[in-house]
């Protein structure tokens, strides 16, 4: 079929087509989902398992061990990692990167039946919870304050907030942050409690007997059932106030006459939330999967405004994190980066080409570019950072098909053809080649697409995008082109030959220059590329670069076990001089654990009273980095007793370490020995700084020595004397009070002036069941002991491990840091059973470039066959792949005069030149080919035809690097158009010289006996 005269047959239906092609794609660029990063799965399960009065040892051998066991036995688990601490197990669960997120629920049932068959095992008290929405990202985060509001009373409108929202179309969940714990304190005096011979067991006995909900049954009256309630359930503090107890003796009294009962906050707490310093709880809201952000952020905004009338007067909800916003003005900038990359090719095209050339391409650009919307919104292709920097990178190859197509219809054109000859002939004569070469270019692609990796998952979309825009570029050549060239072409035959231009006898002068000295031409070629690989070898590398935005993060360590108060304390100094700087707008804290999942990169740190972490938002981005410094600079020099580390937000990866050393063994001792000479190697180097061990410190432990036969003859036990210190310190729940949907835990304390004071806890009574009196504490105890131990034990894959972690200064790089280091560190003598295994970012990086080596190898083996049909042979597919390693003269050349790394993206644009590189030598040796077999003198084919496809190979190139400019400044796309765009200038003038010499090479062409250029041979 002759598709080119069967569209210019039917152009005004083609016309048509296109126009709905156009509308279409504006009406789909509305309508598709929008967010600011691509969307990737967070592939982890969190399982937290509370074993009350544990050390972090019990807690390992006892229940991290076991769950690790049962969760181990998964064939899908890629990595456990877990924490152990006193009283609490948290389990991470990574799944192997080849599992997709549709999938994830049945792994995730799969494993919550694992975590319940070893529930047997598990000791008595402890209770398990799975998290399997730790990936959740609440990205419209507000923050609610309120002077002279209690944080119950805050919390109640935080709780009337969310039942309203949840219910927002495109609302997935709503979750409450800070809520302060209620409950209720029977305050008494330990000596008076002794006098009266008052036991805390007859408390625990009335709470139960009270408070225990029990069917009282029912009543048949006539033909009905009357359920029978009785009355004097506890509802109120005033209801255990009025209990009465028992004490020695048979004496009856009340509770509140021996007893002060109060309703309060729990002591001490663990968590606080503060905004610009005031305290505040942190409301987040997901979207539904596959949803819009921006439309979710706009029905709640709307839903929000509609609530106005509710909003006790005082009471404000600011905003910490808006992400709708951040996709509108991320967004829009790449929108407006794409409108200026689609000015410059189409204007490019218009000077280069013609004017009626030009405009025929730039309308088949224009209708892929729609056609593309169009397809990515009913596929669910969302439009963020990545899906749009694709639409840009590939515009200029969108061209290549109606480049040629145009120059072939206005150069038939031009001598003499009627439209219909000419495009047949063009679109008939090319169309195997330029699919070929568009399955090759969307194959350059394929190891980004396919790799299973995190960052492969990011970056997902471009693969996707470029291969749907390539593949409609091919499909709009064939059709649209020719319509639009039966409307804007007219036969106009023209004199002379239409290569006889300076450009076009330039070229041909150069090229029969180097065919005539062809072995100096691939000889000089091969020294510029190992000059190139020469100074690759030296250049430092990198992974993602960091976020640019008006946001960044402040981590505060303090000396581990520092109680919340004095950790809010140094937090407030440093609060207070952050904000006395210029160009700070907003300051949450976040003191004794991080907050909520605001952005997919952000993983909330684990709760610990010794930390604090700050989320500053400035005025402008352009300060960010400034403020940032002088944030760091303050630490340092005014904050010696503790550890801080400011950074900016991560883009494509997670905010792990930048670089870590993980030492594997099971003795604690020799693991913070193996990591204190590790620390002191990074301390050497001048990028290092806050270096730390995720052990952290050990902390101070006070160890009663306890009396057994003493114990055991006045009744005791161990439980019970645990009970009395916590009624002496934190307070012992005996008992919960139910406040309409909540529960509060019932606590007994002494009273203020005998709590939390070591040196009266001997002296403390402690009720004897045998001798049915209270007992000083101190007849069960000889002596108390103060000891060190680890507070945190850190698992991996099942062993124990220790991290030596550093952070890397600002603007320094952290792959050239872990060169330096990297030989000291390895040096370290290491005892029998223990192992070095390097994490951070290095291994992230690692880890994606291994994703898309896996899919490197089937892309060029495709590549290759697709070549090899294409040509019928395997000299011309051999000499395009000889020519491919030309692209690092011209990526090399242009990152280092950039002063550019070569980055994860630079990477992703080296493969994306292969295939252009690729497709343009196709354009280039098919003619050759052709001309081949038709007996033509294959000397002058080669010059001849390389003189016809210098346009066509010359306009992609330039189109391609022009329309990359707008990515230049871009700090995470900038190496990647660098690399796109030097790569191929370069590559594109050695090929167009140095493909014809190859080809010379290979068919042992001759040169011109009367050329008046000496041939070397």
């Amino acid at each position: 079929m002759d598709i080119a005269r069967a569209s210019i047959k039917r152009y005004k239906i083609i016309l048509f087509l296109c126009f709905l092609t156009l509308v279409g794609g504006v009406g789909a660029y509305f309508e598709i989902g929008k967010l600011e990063d691509p969307s990737f799965t967070i592939k982890t399960a969190v399982i937290a398992v509370v074993y009350p009065g544990a050390s972090a040892y019990e807690v390992e051998q006892e229940v991290t061990a076991r769950i690790e066991d049962a969760v181990q036995a998964m064939g899908e688990v890629k990595h456990i990692r877990s924490r152990s601490t006193p009283g609490m197990a948290t389990i991470y669960v990574d799944i192997k990167d080849e599992y997709t997120s549709k999938e994830l629920p049945q792994i995730w049932d799969k494993l919550r039946q694992k975590v319940n068959d070893a529930q047997v095992y598990m000791p008595t008290g402890t209770t398990t919870i799975i998290n399997n929405d730790f990936g959740d990202v609440f990205g419209q985060y507000y923050a609610l304050v309120g002077d002279g509001y209690t944080m119950k009373e805050l919390y109640d409108y935080a709780d009337f907030l969310k039942k309203n929202l949840v219910l927002v179309d495109e609302v997935a969940s709503v979750k409450i942050l800070g809520e302060q714990t209620e409950v209720i304190y029977i305050e008494l005096s330990a000596s008076r409690m002794s006098a009266i011979g008052f036991s805390p067991l007859t408390v625990l006995a009335a709470l139960t007997g009270q408070n225990t909900i029990t069917s009282s049954g029912n009543i048949t009256l006539g033909d009905r059932y009357i359920r029978i309630s009785p009355t004097s359930a506890i509802f109120s503090v005033e209801d255990i106030e009025n209990l009465v107890i028992g004490g020695a003796g048979g004496n009856l009294t009340r509770l509140k006459d021996i007893a002060t009962i109060r309703r309060a906050y729990d002591e001490p707490q663990s968590f606080k939330l503060k905004f610009n310093n005031r305290p505040a709880l942190a409301i987040g809201i997901s979207t539904v999967e596959g949803g819009n952000v921006v439309n979710m952020g706009r029905a709640v905004s709307k839903r929000l405004k509609e609530l106005e009338a509710f909003r006790p007067v005082g009471i404000e909800l600011n905003e910490i994190y808006m992400q709708s916003d951040q996709v509108i003005k991320s967004t829009n900038d790449f929108i407006i980066n794409l409108i200026e990359s689609l000015a410059i090719v189409v204007g490019v095209l218009l000077i280069f080409m013609g004017l009626r050339s030009g405009f025929i391409i730039g309308l088949v650009l224009l209708i892929t570019v729609a056609g593309t919307f169009i397809i990515m919104n009913g596929t669910g292709i969302t439009l963020q950072i990545v899906s749009l920097a694709a639409l840009i990178i590939a515009l200029g190859s969108l061209v290549d098909n109606g480049i040629v197509v145009a120059e072939g219809m206005l150069v038939g054109t031009e001598r003499g053809q009627t439209i219909e000859d000419a495009a047949s002939e063009s679109v008939e004569g090319s169309k195997w080649a330029m699919l070929g070469g568009t399955f090759i270019a969307i194959m350059a692609f394929a190891p980004i697409g396919l790799s299973k990796a995190q960052a492969g998952e990011f970056l997902s979309s471009m693969f996707q995008v470029v291969a749907i825009s390539m593949a409609l570029s091919w499909f709009a050549a064939l059709i649209a082109a020719p319509a639009l060239g039966k409307l804007f072409l007219k036969p106009s035959k023209q004199e002379g030959d239409p290569y006889d231009s300076f450009l076009f006898r330039a070229y041909k002068a150069i090229l029969e220059g180097c065919l005539h000295h062809r072995f100096l031409t691939i000889l000089i070629t091969i020294a510029m590329f190992a000059a190139s690989m020469i100074i690759f070898s030296g250049m430092e590398t990198s992974f993602f670069p960091d976020a640019e935005t008006v946001y960044y993060n402040v981590e505060l360590w303090s000396q581990e076990g520092t109680s919340l108060e004095a950790q809010e304390k140094v937090t407030q100094e440093l609060v207070d001089y952050i904000n006395s700087l210029p160009g700070v707008k907003h300051i949450s804290q976040f003191i004794g654990g991080g907050g909520l999942r605001f952005m997919l990169t952000y993983s909330p740190p684990d709760s610990n009273t010794a930390f604090s972490q700050l989320m500053v938002e400035t005025e402008d981005g352009k300060q960010t980095r400034a403020i940032l410094a002088k944030t760091q600079e303050y630490i340092e020099e005014h904050m010696p007793a503790v550890d801080g580390h400011c950074s900016l937000f991560a883009r494509g990866s997670g905010m792990s370490e930048k670089i870590g050393a993980r030492f594997y063994g099971e003795d604690a001792e020799i693991l913070r020995w193996l990591t204190k000479q590790a620390l002191a190697v990074m301390e050497k180097d001048p990028s290092s700084e806050f270096r730390r061990t995720d052990w952290r410190e050990r902390v101070e432990v006070v160890r009663p020595q306890i009396l057994k036969d003493q114990m055991q003859s006045l009744g005791l036990s161990r439980p019970l004397i645990n009970y009395a210190i916590q009624a002496a310190t934190t307070g012992a729940t005996i008992g919960a009070f139910r406040d309409g949907d909540k529960s509060l835990s019932i606590k007994l304390v002494f009273s203020p002036e005998e709590r939390n004071n070591i040196s009266l806890l001997s002296s403390l009574p402690t009720w004897s069941p045998a001798a049915n009196k209270a007992v000083p504490l101190g007849t069960v105890f000889s002596n108390l002991e103060t000891t060190f131990e680890d507070d945190i034990i850190i698992h991996r894959d099942r062993s124990r491990m220790m991290t030596a972690m550093s952070e890397v200064k600002l603007g320094r790089n952290s792959d050239a840091m872990l060169a330096r280091i990297k030989p000291g560190i390895e040096a370290i003598k290491l005892p029998l059973g223990y192992t070095l295994e390097w994490g951070g970012q290095k291994e992230l990086s690692d880890e994606s470039m291994a994703g898309m080596a896996v899919a490197f190898p089937p892309a060029i083996l495709i590549m290759f066959v697709i070549m090899i049909f294409l040509f019928n042979g395997f000299r011309q597919t051999i000499i395009i792949f000889l020519s491919l390693p030309l692209i690092l003269i011209g990526i090399v050349g242009g990152l280092w005069l950039m002063r550019m790394d070569v980055s994860f993206l630079a990477i992703v644009g080296l493969l994306s030149l292969v295939g252009m590189l690729a497709k343009n030598s196709i354009v280039l040796l098919d003619q050759v080919s052709a001309d081949f077999e038709a007996g033509r003198d294959k000397y002058e084919a080669i010059v001849e035809d390389g003189i016809s496809r210098l346009r066509p190979v010359a306009m992609s190139a330039v189109t391609t690097v022009l329309g990359m400019v707008p990515l230049i400044w871009d700090v995470m796309f900038g190496p990647m158009a660098v690399t796109i765009m030097a790569g191929l200038t370069v590559s594109t003038i050695l090929t167009l010289l140095v493909i014809p010499v190859l080809t010379a090479v290979a068919y042992n062409v001759p040169c011109p006996e009367n050329s008046e250029v000496e041939d070397e041979e």
